[in-house]
């Protein structure tokens, strides 16, 4: 018979366990906030370490390139970061605190 162990959080875990336990609401989104920003953080570092490359305008150079974002959009903290980010969007919107967009002559995006 195989026994279960259960989870125990290691103790840096442990440590931000126990602050969270003890701040306000208001306080544990920040620091949740903050948690979602640093894995920005690792996410952009992956982005920029392979976004420095020079890639040609060839099909293989295209497809290589989605398959960069695939891989980059696929970790979990990419997705939470997303996620993040389109909240923010939606709640920005409906707020009223957003503006259209609009292309210039030269084809750029500007605001309307």
């Amino acid at each position: 018979m195989e026994m279960q162990t259960a989870f125990q959080p290691s103790t840096h875990e442990q440590t931000v366990i126990n602050i969270i336990r003890e701040l306000p609401p208001e306080r544990v989104l920040q620091l949740v906030d903050f948690a979602r920003f640093l894995e920005f953080q690792i996410v952009r570092k992956s982005y920029d370490d392979w976004s420095d490359e020079e890639e040609t305008e060839t099909e293989e150079g295209i497809r290589a390139s989605e398959e960069k974002w695939d891989e980059s959009f696929a970790k979990p903290e990419a997705k939470h970061v997303m996620r993040a980010m389109a909240r923010e969007a939606l709640d920005d919107y409906r707020a009223g605190r957003t503006t259209g967009i609009t292309t210039t002559p030269d084809g750029r995006l500007a605001p309307a």
